[in-house]
């Protein structure tokens, strides 16, 4: 066959390659479905089952039966009062909740490294925000979750705080303890949304770290994350009352839901409830006995819970000892100073495994219970095999985790005049357009925040280094156009 279908085409060449998937979906490209007959029976037919909104499969816009069904059997599993399938991501369930929770104008805050997805319902809701300070683990080059000091002193500066939106776990699969903080903002009036994209299968083994499912007034889950789910698939977690809730999630989700994502959810969470315990036990046990085979190597360390908390406490010399939890169902494989974690991950893909994510000094690898020990020992071989000097870094990442000066809120920047303008002459200008390191990922600067000489300063070291950073092009940043923004430092 001459004809291009090039999507298509690399989709099924890639398939072939039978790369080893430690990334998202978490089924896996499709083994997930296997653990039983109905499961396989609906991967074999996937393709056959592509249907729409006809009667005895009920309508997830308006649900009487069998989808109003399998969205109770989900609250049960989670322990939520209410539950909804969501076909267009978690990206719809943030913005329905941020909908639902926060009328235009209200305060909240917000994590510092939160997902695009929540940073565009901030803009579109129109929303005051206070940013919480991140945390920054030096050691070992990864951000942490805010601290409870962190986020205690950002609700002292709040005038009138309605809310808080959180992350748990983050892109690192680490945690912490939060449940004790959720409880006592609730307390305090505030409402909670917890953005859990990489926790939908948290609770179901005593070994993984706690769900937060029924804590939360809104809780969102990536079920095609972890779970066998299709890609899109994700789960929405509600524990208040809300009588615009149902209006916002028909508003962010298609008018044509697909069959196959819902019926693909509702398998998820019959795997959590029928084989979630066990499974997720033996891959613990797989990934413990690996993970100790392969620090032994010497070449990396991969990052465990005991490790992460000594170092990070007694490095900063914290009276408030956080305890961070890390989920054992993934791998943070950390390298010496001196290695580049973009290297590595290109090393890894050059043997047919595909890792989740890099950042500067390792990657994170994401397993499910449908990852074998042959997978492990593909691990293992690779890491075994590495050669050092070929994944050397040029430079050391710099980090950092002040917050610049807000003078506009994100919604005010949006509708503003903008213009690009060289990075040397931009201090005092209000930034249109996040400007965002990689590593560690988290903003510099946000829309409506002014930039500084120290800013300046690190955008500068990124461009010279070649290091990756979006917002900047051309040695150029997006402000907002100079006769408008120029901040007065007298003021």
């Amino acid at each position: 066959m001459n004809e291009k279908i090039p999507l298509l085409q690399e989709i099924l060449k890639y398939h072939d390659e039978k790369n080893l998937l430690l990334s998202m979906p978490g089924n896996k490209g499709g083994i997930g479905f296997l653990s039983d007959d109905i499961g396989e029976e609906f991967v074999n037919r996937l393709g056959f089952l592509d249907i729409t909104e006809v009667d005895p499969l009920d309508n997830l816009h308006c649900p009487e039966g069998v989808i109003k069904e399998a969205q109770e059997l989900l609250a049960k599993t989670y322990k939520a009062k209410k539950a909804y399938f969501l076909v267009n991501g978690s990206s719809s369930g943030n913005l329905a909740a941020i909908f639902s929770a926060f009328d235009e104008g209200d305060e909240i805050l917000v994590e510092r490294n939160c997902h695009k997805s929540i940073y565009n319902g901030l803009i579109l809701r129109k929303l005051k925000v206070k940013y919480i300070e991140p945390i920054i683990d030096d050691e070992n080059g990864v951000f942490l979750p805010p601290s409870k000091e962190n986020i205690y002193k950002t609700l002292k500066e709040c005038l009138n705080p309605k809310g808080i939106i959180l992350t748990y776990p983050n892109y690192f699969g680490i945690t912490y303890g939060i449940e004790d903080i959720i409880l006592d903002l609730k307390e305090k009036g505030l409402k909670v949304i917890i953005d859990c994209a990489h926790g939908a299968h948290y609770g179901i083994n005593r070994r993984l770290p706690k769900s937060v499912s029924n804590l939360g007034d809104y809780v969102i889950l990536s079920a095609h994350k972890t779970l066998p789910a299709l890609t899109q698939g994700a789960y929405l977690l509600v524990n208040e009352e809300n009588m615009h809730l149902e209006f916002y999630l028909k508003a962010f989700m298609t008018t044509s839901p697909s069959y196959l994502i819902m019926a693909s959810l509702d398998y998820a969470r019959y795997y959590l409830d029928s084989y979630g315990e066990n499974d997720y036990e033996k891959l613990i046990d797989l990934a413990e006995k690996w993970k100790e085979k392969i620090n032994e190597l010497k070449k990396v360390n991969i990052l465990c819970k005991t490790h992460l908390n000594e170092q990070f406490n007694i490095n900063n010399e914290r009276k408030d000892k956080e305890e961070y939890d890390v989920d054992l169902s993934r791998y943070i494989l950390i390298l010496p100073k001196g290695y580049s974690g973009h290297k590595f991950l290109d090393y890894l893909r050059h043997k047919k495994i595909q890792a989740e994510m890099s950042f500067s000094r390792g990657v994170v690898l994401i397993m499910s219970p449908f990852n074998v020990e042959r997978d492990f020992e593909i691990i293992y071989e690779a890491i075994l095999k590495l050669e050092m000097k070929n994944i050397c870094a040029t430079v050391e990442a710099s980090y950092f985790s002040d917050i610049p000066e807000k003078k506009l809120e994100p919604f005010e920047v949006f509708k503003m005049d903008g213009e690009w303008c060289e990075i040397e002459a931009s201090e005092g200008c209000i930034v249109k357009e996040a400007i965002i390191p990689y590593p560690p990922g988290i903003p510099l600067v946000c829309p409506g925040e002014i930039i500084s000489r120290k800013v300046i300063n690190i955008i500068r070291d990124y461009v010279i280094n070649k290091k990756s950073i979006l917002g900047v092009e051309n040695n150029k940043v997006h402000v907002i156009k100079i006769k408008e923004c120029r901040h007065d430092n007298s003021d």
